[in-house]
């Protein structure tokens, strides 16, 4: 599966990225909603996992601008979020049109189980 992790913070970027790679994924890296946006338009990905609180263009905007292409509709978006953790936080991102909304921190066997529950909902 073709996966965009986009995260402000590089750690967190490399940490996401050699665990699905670990996983047989391909993986790119954005370092914001904006630049992930511009990645998008070039190479579809099959799944974003995505941070919220970000600069230039946050998580949520992401979602919003994804989800508002219908020729973009099978993309799986996961939320990864740290700081935005309230139930309305949640609510908003699966109203915006997430797959899967995790907060951080996570253990990484449950993440990954998270991710491939997500894919499996998506094919069915």
């Amino acid at each position: 599966m073709n996966i965009l992790v986009t995260d402000d913070i590089e750690d967190s970027r490399a940490i996401l990225k050699a665990l699905l790679e670990e996983k047989e994924h391909t993986v790119v890296t954005a370092p914001n909603g904006k630049v992930a946006l511009d990645m998008i338009k070039e190479s579809l990905p099959d799944m974003i996992v995505t941070d919220i609180l970000m600069p230039e263009m946050d998580g949520f905007e992401l979602c919003r601008r994804v989800r508002a292409r219908p020729d973009w509709s099978g993309v799986i978006i996961i939320v990864y979020t740290g700081y935005y953790k309230s139930p309305a936080d949640v609510e908003l991102g699966y109203a915006l049109g997430a797959n899967e909304y995790i907060i951080k921190p996570q253990e990484p066997e449950i993440f990954l189980n998270l991710i491939e529950n997500a894919i499996k909902e998506h094919k069915k």
